[in-house]
Parts: structure tokens; C-alpha cells; sequence
């Protein structure tokens, strides 16, 4: 029986080797946290959501703006008063 890794006193993170694998890291402080945000992300998101997607919203709002100003239009007429109404008044 093959006595196992741990028993052998080996740690975790030595229990087995890799060959062929390289890892390559940047320093914190070498590092641009912002860098590329202004013109890639959000030029990004615009074109993405504004500009190649217009058909998906610009139809509604079109839309929900006709059914504000009917419903605006229609609430002021319905509460304004009657000069008929008061035309017998002293």
C-alpha cells in the first residue's frame, strides 16, 4: 500500500508538481486600477446599449411620452371648471 501525501509530512500546497505552467503577476502598486475606463467602458456601454440597441426602447418611449401627455392633457380638462356653470353668479 502507497503510503499517501500527508502522511509523508508533506503541506498542502506541496503535494504534487507541475511541470510547464508559468505564472506571471504585476506588482499592486504597478498596476492602473482606472486605466482604459473612461474610453473603453463607457464609450463601450453606450455603443452597446444606446446606440446598436435604439429599437428595443426608443419605440416605448415614444410610446409611455404619447400616453403621459394624453393623460396630462385629458386630467386638465376633466378638472377644469365650467364658465356656463357660473354664469348666473353675483
Amino acid at each position: 500500500m502507497r503510503p499517501s501525501a500527508v502522511v509523508m509530512g508533506k503541506h498542502f500546497g506541496n503535494l504534487g508538481k507541475m511541470y510547464g505552467e508559468h505564472r506571471f503577476a504585476l506588482a499592486p502598486n504597478e498596476q492602473k486600477a482606472y486605466k482604459g475606463f473612461f474610453d473603453q467602458a463607457i464609450v463601450k456601454t453606450f455603443k452597446t446599449y444606446v446606440w446598436d440597441q435604439w429599437y428595443y426602447y426608443i419605440p416605448q418611449t415614444i410610446g409611455a411620452y404619447l400616453l403621459y401627455d394624453w393623460a396630462k392633457k385629458t386630467n386638465h380638462a376633466a378638472n377644469r371648471k365650467n364658465p356656463a356653470d357660473f354664469a348666473n353668479d353675483q
